[in-house]
């Protein structure tokens, strides 16, 4: 392309040299400028020509750019779901393993111990320290058990009447999330209580899955 500019130059340049007389009713002159025109238009046409692929060129790019991100965001958001569901299958497994262990436990009422690995699992899921494991009496609206792990003043909050006052499975308030075990057992509800470490929280359903296996030790004899 930049060979046919040039062409088109020398030519315009050497176009008095080689238009020596009129035509027709034209002078000289008037031939010259009309050639001129004529490479100067041929000039621009190309110059059109050539932005207009540069521009087909530039969407293209802007297109396989977008493709890419979008590609590259589907590949992080399938990477971070693995790596979910991988962490979500190691702690059933995990609880699935330590059931028996868990079980024995609580025949022999060896409270500690019984619920160590949920505690563990709830403290993964909710990336955080601090937990709280409460037992309430749904039929007297009684505080029957309270385990914790970590600082506990923002727990204080949470007494069985306001635990009970909400018939929601989740919810929130400004500092805390609040699990509660799908279905009570002797009268008996669980509930998991939690600092907010992000603003959107994840995994409800295996917190229901915790609080739930929470209630089965409590009542196993």
């Amino acid at each position: 392309m930049y060979w046919i500019y040039l062409a088109l130059f020398v030519f315009i340049v050497f176009t008095p040299k080689i238009i020596q007389d009129g035509f027709l009713f034209l002078r000289e002159e008037d031939v010259e400028s009309l050639i001129i025109l004529f490479f100067g238009i041929l000039a621009f046409i190309l110059y059109l020509a050539k932005e207009k692929a540069l521009l087909k060129v530039f969407r293209e790019k802007l297109h396989l750019q977008r493709k890419t991100n979008d590609i590259t965001k589907d590949l992080s958001d399938s990477y971070s779901y693995i790596g979910g569901m991988n962490r979500k299958f190691d702690i059933v497994k995990n609880l699935i393993f330590r059931l028996p262990e868990d079980t024995s436990d609580a025949l022999a009422k060896k409270e500690p111990e019984m619920f160590q690995s949920i505690i563990q699992a709830i403290q993964l899921l909710s990336k955080g320290e601090s937990v709280s494991l409460r037992f309430v009496n749904t039929k007297t609206a009684q505080l029957e058990k309270i385990i914790e792990r970590g600082s506990s003043e923002k727990f204080d909050f949470f007494d069985a009447k306001k635990l009970l006052v909400s018939k929601k499975i989740f919810w929130e308030n400004t500092d805390c999330a609040v699990v509660r075990s799908p279905r009570k057992a002797k009268n008996i509800a669980v509930y998991i209580i939690f600092p907010k470490a992000t603003n959107q929280i994840e995994d409800v359903e295996m917190f229901k899955i915790l609080a739930s296996q929470a209630l089965l030790l409590y009542c196993i004899d």
